[in-house]
């Protein structure tokens, strides 16, 4: 089962410094659709940054990894915008092979 939770990181001021989405479960084509909505309306709702929380994905597939690509296209406009939050495992995995596949130019 997948979720993707949308959590507000505050500064010690107490202003929104990000929006946290992350991703539990098998990161797949339906997790990375979820997940692109989830950075789309965060971008929407003016969110100066967004981070991925890849830490707890348990396993990935190809299509699941090319969303974190398309995210990024989402995010472009953000101030401070898109940042990834890995360890070791499945989720920095899926963050190599999603990159890797990027086109050089």
């Amino acid at each position: 089962m997948i979720r993707v939770e949308a959590d507000p990181a505050l500064d010690t001021a107490g202003d929104d410094i990000a929006i946290v989405l992350t991703i539990e479960g098998t990161l797949d084509g339906d997790a990375g659709v979820a997940l692109l909505q989830a950075a789309k309306s965060a971008a929407r709702d003016g969110a100066p940054r967004i981070d991925i929380d890849l830490r707890s994905i348990t396993d990935f597939t190809d299509e699941g990894a090319r969303s974190l690509l398309r995210c990024r296209e989402q995010c472009g406009v953000l101030l401070d915008g898109l940042h990834y939050r890995t360890g070791q495992g499945p989720g920095r995995e899926a963050l190599l092979l999603a990159y890797a596949e990027e086109p050089a130019g």
